[in-house]
């Protein structure tokens, strides 16, 4: 095993400390919370198209997030 200085064991944790805090922040940037509003009405005034719109937007938002589901 290659021995090294202290200085450059310190220098080297410093680096891995700062490569994994950047590392966490990229990773907390890339989860978004999800918020759906409800409606008052009992019955649903969508139509077929906004109702296919809308379970379109719900597919790609899943598959960004890397969920799979299936119909």
């Amino acid at each position: 095993m290659d021995e090294i200085t202290l200085d450059e064991l310190i220098g080297n944790l410093q680096m891995y400390k700062l490569r994994r805090s950047f590392q966490v922040k990229e990773e907390t940037k890339k989860e978004r919370d999800l918020a759906l509003k409800a409606l008052e009405s009992d019955g649903s005034n969508l139509d077929k198209e906004e109702m296919a719109t809308l379970a379109q937007k719900f597919k790609k938002l899943f598959k960004k997030a890397g969920w799979n589901f299936k119909k």
